[in-house]
This record gives structure tokens, C-alpha cells and sequence, in this order.
């Protein structure tokens, strides 16, 4: 279970410093709608091991969310749908 301090640390991972070959890569994570939210969040935690900062192929990721931005999952799954078509 992740804790809020937890979260904060992940959070501030800086990936200008980061070594990029310690992130997970995503570039192979499928995304299953079909499955609660809850269950979908739990499969991105243990494939991204920081759902904040991680790497897609050679290329390190970090995601900032305003508060009122859209839900992870869906910034998460557009990401990975706009590298797929190559935008």
C-alpha cells in the first residue's frame, strides 16, 4: 500500500537526474478496460513501479497533474496511444 509520503517521494523523482536505465519500461504495458478501476491502477503501479516517472523505450517520462486534471489512466492511456500512432 502506498502511503502518502510514499507518493510524494515518487512524485518528485527528478528525471532530468534520474538514471533512466533504473524506470520501468512501459513501452510493452497493455491497458485492460474491462477490469475495475481499481484493478487497472493496481496492473499500472506494478508495470511502472512510479506511475509519475518511468521510461517508454529509451525515452524517460515524468507526468505532472494539475488538480484538476483528467485521471491518470486516461493521461496514461493517451500517452501511450499518441506514441503507438507516432504523434
Amino acid at each position: 500500500m502506498l502511503t502518502a509520503k510514499r507518493i510524494e517521494e515518487l512524485r518528485n523523482v527528478d528525471i532530468r537526474t534520474v538514471d533512466k536505465n533504473t524506470l520501468a519500461d512501459v513501452s510493452r504495458v497493455k491497458l485492460d478496460n474491462s477490469l475495475p478501476q481499481d484493478k487497472r491502477m493496481a496492473r499500472i503501479l506494478r508495470a511502472t513501479k512510479n506511475p509519475y516517472c518511468f521510461r517508454y523505450g529509451d525515452t524517460g517520462v515524468k507526468i505532472e497533474f494539475a488538480d484538476n486534471a483528467p485521471p491518470l489512466q486516461d493521461a496514461f492511456s493517451d500517452f501511450l496511444a499518441r506514441q503507438k500512432s507516432g504523434l
